[in-house]
């Protein structure tokens, strides 16, 4: 009876809106993590993944992968819930749900809510959502490890952020054993399987990539449109000379 009435609470803690998710993220570094994470920060593991579409395995069409959710430095941390969202048109949600270590740390004997697994999603708009309370009347766990991994599979040709999201009806949230909210610095993933070289993610390398990426390049003199993560063809932080190369040196290809 204890472990239903725990499920259902942490359920409607998060749909009920009661708690207000602007409080609960500093900021968001959508492209790039810190070497060395801080207190109470949420990474998507690794923070990249960019693929050739026919050079590297393992990413075309059809193909899974997992993407991993870590906390870092965190103070007593008795309930979680995670919601992601991506491009649908590019990955999917299998619902293949492994929970981590952290939250198993518990001193409590009836563990987490993981015996009862709390997931779902949505691949028509691209979100997915799991959560994780501690059983029973025990004191949250502190310190640093992965809260869950999430598979996904490859559906189409592109790039999308793996982004940490903190709104709509259930927000990624984190509770302490007293209820309280715990704010927190969020990090997103990026995805990317288009072929070297493509800018426009159209599927060819050709000319108007290379016109892209001078209409985003860093400088000097900068071109007009800003930072475009798909432009930086070489992701090092900056839209340059080098970029253009990697363009030409693929002129012509194809999917």
């Amino acid at each position: 009876m204890g472990v239903l009435l725990v499920l259902f609470v942490v359920s409607m803690v998060f749909a009920s809106g009661v708690v207000d998710p602007s409080i609960f993220k500093i900021d968001t570094m959508s492209w790039m993590q810190p070497n060395s994470p801080g207190p109470n920060e949420i990474s998507v593991i690794p923070a990249a993944i960019i693929k050739d579409y026919y050079n590297d395995l393992g990413y075309a069409i059809g193909d899974k992968f997992l993407v991993h959710i870590n906390v870092t430095d965190v103070t007593d941390l008795f309930t979680w819930q995670l919601n992601l969202t991506w491009n649908p048109a590019v990955l999917n949600f299998t619902k293949k749900v492994t929970y981590g270590d952290f939250l198993f740390r518990t001193d409590s004997p009836d563990k987490t809510s993981r015996i009862v697994p709390i997931a779902g999603g949505d691949n028509v708009t691209g979100y997915g959502w799991v959560a994780e309370t501690v059983l029973g009347d025990y004191d949250g766990v502190t310190g640093s490890g992965r809260l869950v991994s999430l598979e996904f599979q490859v559906v189409g040709y592109g790039a999308t952020d793996l982004a940490i999201s903190t709104v709509g009806d259930l927000p990624t949230t984190l509770l302490n054993s007293a209820g309280t909210p715990i704010a927190f610095t969020s990090f997103d993933g990026y995805f990317r399987n288009a072929l070297s070289g493509d800018a426009t993610l159209d599927g060819i390398v050709d000319v108007f990539d290379v016109l892209k990426v001078k209409y985003h390049r860093s400088g000097p003199p900068p071109g007009p449109g800003g930072y475009l993560r798909e432009a930086d063809v070489n992701e090092d932080g900056s839209i340059d000379v080098f970029d253009i190369l990697s363009v030409k040196a693929n002129l012509g290809r194809s999917v």
